[in-house]
């Protein structure tokens, strides 16, 4: 009986082990995820200010396809 109940403490602190990493893990993903996410939002919001300044940019002219 003492060799199970051992085996499984073994488990279990393999298995803390790999929750601990697992959580490292995530915590840098959502660091990670977090200035890529700023990022966007600033280079969204420099983009919207160079189209005010810019203006819609004029296509050029096409002839209709029916020509």
């Amino acid at each position: 009986m003492n060799k199970e109940i051992e085996q499984l403490e073994i488990k279990v602190s393999y298995l803390e082990s790999g929750l601990d990493e697992l959580n490292d893990v995530v915590i840098s993903q959502r660091k990670e995820i977090d200035a890529l996410s700023y990022t966007v939002e600033k280079l969204s919001e420099k983009l919207k200010s160079l189209i005010e300044e810019v203006g819609t940019p004029n296509r050029p002219s096409r002839r209709p396809p029916h020509y």
